[in-house]
Order: structure tokens, then C-alpha cells, then sequence
């Protein structure tokens, strides 16, 4: 095995660029990349002074900063993530780690076990199936009821996303742009708890749909999906748009469980309880 090149100078909702630790691997013939390779030091410091500059609750943004690290990869699943570190990191006392990663495990993204610490919650094949299956059943309802009420300014506001996608090399960004496309198609519904269960378990599919556009390549395919939706929501045409949603988060939700059977390895979360 051998490290990815990494070289991006791209930013993204006001954040610098992440470095991923991704590390090369034959599978059957083919080189592949898989983001979970390996468990690199914890340092999110470059991530911590940004998210920091932003008008929230510390805490809150804590949790933004720690998130993200976590849905771009630099966080790794069955990482241990120890608050005197990340409050090092962050310029803070422990205090608003605590209530961040109290946050965190609400939302998911880590657990915590009595006298052992948190951890960055893995997701088992089993569980990428249901959040996709979650997200198909609650994301078509959402859609069909946004679809009456789109205008113009929502498909061009999804176009500019597909474009950013088409034009930007980093796969970080593709994942994160991806739900930034469903988003602006969802939001017409006027439905924001709904659009918020949705979001939530957008940001658990996220490290996976890293996965997909580094390992199993599915970019095009994935725009190619977006479009056939944006063009039935253009139509006014919301059963059209929900089957088009259908097959995307299908054949999305295939393609990543197939490639996390076959590399996913070592120690559980389950392990480390034990």
C-alpha cells in the first residue's frame, strides 16, 4: 500500500480544504481508494481556528468543527477522540467539547463509553442499507411536495451546485456539494423538520458518499442522476422526479455498501466497548 497524493487549494462554505488520509489498495485487478485505511494522529487545529471565527455558541461551533473533520474523512471511524486534545486544538476549555461531542452523539456521529471516551461511530454495511432505505422513503415525500412549489430561482440555484460539482476535482467537495443539491430541492416543501431529519442523516451517509466519489468513482453517474431530477422538477413533473430520486439513491446506496463489504476491516466500535 501507498499514500494518495493529496494537493487542493479549494475552499468551501468558508472552510479551508481538508487533508484526507486515503491509502491505495488492488481489489480485484483495479486500484481503489479507501478513506478508512488508516487512523492518523488527531489534528483538526487549521479546522478549529475557522469554524471559531463564526457568530454561534461556542459549543455549537465546536460541534461544526468536529463534524465536519468527521464527515471529510480527517476524523476517522473507530478514532478515539480525547477532549483535552480537541481543547488544545480549539483554544477552549473542556466545557463546550463536552457539550459538542454530547451534540455529536445525539446526532450519531460518535458514542461514548464510561471511562473509555468517545469514539467516531462506524457504520456497518447493514447500517449505510437502512440510512439509505430512511433517506429513500423520506426524501421522496419530501420531494413530491416541493416540486408544486419550486421556482425559478431554486433550478437555477441547484444548476450553479451541479456546476461547482462538474468543476471541482475534490471528492470532499462532491460529497458535501451532493447533499447541497438535494438540499436545494428539498427546502420548496417548506417542511424544516422534516429537512432537518433528512439533513442529519445526509451528514451520516456523508463519509460514505466520500467513499463512492474516491473509491467507487461514481461521480458522473451521480450528476448524471441530479440532472434527470432537475429535469422532472423544471417539468413540473413530480412523479417523474421521484422516480429519478429513486433509482439515484438506489443504485448510490448499492455501489457503496458493495465497496464497504469488501475493505472494511479491523476492530468495531464493538470491540473497543468490550
Amino acid at each position: 500500500m501507498y499514500l494518495c497524493p493529496q494537493n487542493s487549494s479549494v475552499s468551501l462554505l468558508g472552510l479551508e480544504d481538508l487533508p484526507i488520509p486515503m491509502k491505495h489498495l488492488r481489489l480485484r485487478g483495479v486500484t481503489s481508494c479507501c478513506i478508512f485505511a488508516a487512523v492518523k494522529p488527531m489534528d483538526i487545529s487549521k479546522l478549529a481556528t475557522s469554524v471559531l471565527q463564526q457568530q454561534r455558541s461556542t459549543s455549537a461551533l465546536v460541534a461544526d468543527g468536529i463534524r465536519l473533520a468527521i464527515l471529510r474523512g480527517q476524523l476517522a471511524p473507530r478514532q478515539v477522540l480525547k477532549q483535552e486534545e480537541l481543547a488544545k486544538q480549539f483554544g477552549l476549555s473542556r466545557v463546550p467539547v463536552r457539550e459538542a461531542l454530547r451534540q455529536l452523539e445525539a446526532e450519531g456521529l460518535v458514542v461514548s463509553y464510561p471511562h473509555r471516551g468517545t469514539v467516531v461511530v462506524e457504520l456497518s454495511p447493514e447500517d449505510i442499507e437502512e440510512v439509505f432505505l430512511i433517506r429513500m422513503t423520506l426524501e421522496t415525500t419530501v420531494l413530491r411536495l416541493a416540486v408544486p412549489k419550486m421556482a425559478e430561482a431554486d433550478f437555477q440555484k441547484a444548476e450553479l451546485v451541479l456546476s461547482q460539482t462538474d468543476n471541482d476535482p475534490n471528492p470532499a467537495h462532491s460529497a458535501e456539494l451532493n447533499w447541497a443539491f438535494h438540499e436545494t430541492l428539498y427546502a420548496p416543501a417548506g417542511l424544516p423538520r422534516l429537512l432537518n431529519i433528512v439533513k442529519t442523516l445526509n451528514h451520516h451517509a456523508l463519509r460514505y458518499h466520500l467513499v463512492g466519489f474516491v473509491a467507487v468513482d461514481f461521480k458522473q453517474g451521480s450528476q448524471n442522476g441530479h440532472r434527470e431530477i432537475l429535469a422532472a422538477c423544471r417539468n413540473q413533473d413530480a412523479e417523474t422526479a421521484v422516480a429519478a430520486l429513486q433509482t439515484h439513491l438506489s443504485e448510490s446506496g448499492k455501489a457503496i455498501v458493495s465497496y464497504v463489504r469488501q475493505t472494511m476491516a479491523g476492530p468495531t466500535i464493538a470491540d473497543f466497548a468490550r
